[in-house]
């Protein structure tokens, strides 16, 4: 059993060295806010097609393809938002905070903090259907978004410019790529698929390195009972009923945990970005970014230790 929290434990560490390394560049005035924000957009645009690539290129999808993981991920995030926005509507009295509250509480930062520790739990190219997760939750995730923080702003969604930003997401993009080289049944020359590998494996150190440095750690003025809640359905409820539901549909391995990354890691920072430009409450974002943040790197190995110990995976 002490082995089986070790493992768990040790999935985690990686992730949550990378957090600290950021916040003290930060707090030692080595990177500026401004700073954060540009290496951020960098890294979104040139680094995150490469996960997505490598993490897909050379799969069989008709092997690896898991319908019912994709179809219990989509309903489960409807749900997600249906039962969140039902609860939220009778709690809150302000629409600036309710479309906040939503989206914090549904929406995961499962590449950054999820996609690595699959890797760290089965290896590298072992965790196809975690990127698959990804391929279908992240379009869905964007576009409820949307939708959410537009409906309490009193404004209506476009959904064609919706479509439009979807499709012209770097890790749509990466996936598109490797559906056409697959799909072409091209082979990709060794210093090429090298290159992909590397700047797929250091995409999420950097990235995680950044998300530490931008979050803010200090004094903390939205209402502790709204932080409360955004952060107790994020990384506790949610995961407690949607890997339930997951162990009774029959799902184990990496399908399980895939389930367990999209629905135990913290809110995403994205969460913090959209709220603030579409009038949302942005420092209730991102201060329920920070507590999921931290909150996840203690309660991730605990999700995990039960199913590992439960024989799960």
């Amino acid at each position: 059993m002490l082995q089986n929290f070790i493992i768990c434990v040790n999935a985690v560490i990686p992730s949550a060295i990378y957090l600290i390394i950021g916040i003290l560049l930060k707090t030692g005035g080595v990177v500026s806010d401004e700073d954060v924000k540009k290496f951020a957009h960098v890294v979104f645009i040139a680094l995150y097609p490469f996960i997505m690539f490598d993490n897909l290129y050379g799969k069989s999808m008709g092997d690896n393809f898991n319908l019912l993981l994709v179809v219990y991920c989509v309903v489960f995030t409807c749900f997600q938002i249906a039962l969140s926005w039902l609860i939220v509507c009778r709690i809150e009295k302000e629409d600036r905070n309710r479309g906040t509250m939503i989206q914090s509480a549904f929406r995961s930062n499962i590449i950054l903090m999820g996609l690595p520790v699959g890797i760290n739990l089965f290896g590298k190219g072992n965790v196809t259907q975690v990127a698959l997760v990804i391929l279908f939750i992240v379009p869905l995730y964007n576009v409820m978004t949307v939708v959410v923080l537009e409906r309490f702003r009193g404004g209506k969604a476009d959904f064609i410019h919706i479509v439009k930003k979807v499709l012209m997401n770097p890790i749509i993009l990466g996936a598109i790529a490797a559906g056409v080289v697959m799909l072409l049944g091209i082979k990709l020359p060794a210093p090429v698929e090298q290159t992909v590998g590397t700047l797929s494996d250091c995409t999420a150190p950097v990235a995680m390195i950044l998300l530490g440095a931008a979050l803010n750690l200090k004094g903390f003025s939205s209402d502790r009972k709204k932080i409360a809640f955004c952060v107790s359905a994020k990384i506790l409820v949610w995961p407690a009923l949607g890997i339930a539901g997951a162990v009774l549909l029959g799902m184990r391995d990496v399908a399980l945990i895939a389930v367990l990354l999209m629905l135990a890691t913290p809110t995403a920072l994205a969460a913090y970005t959209m709220s603030e430009s579409m009038g949302g409450n942005g420092r209730l974002a991102g201060e329920t970014v920070v507590i999921s943040t931290i909150g996840a790197c203690f309660t991730m190995p605990v999700w995990l230790f039960i199913l590992k110990t439960a024989g799960m995976f």
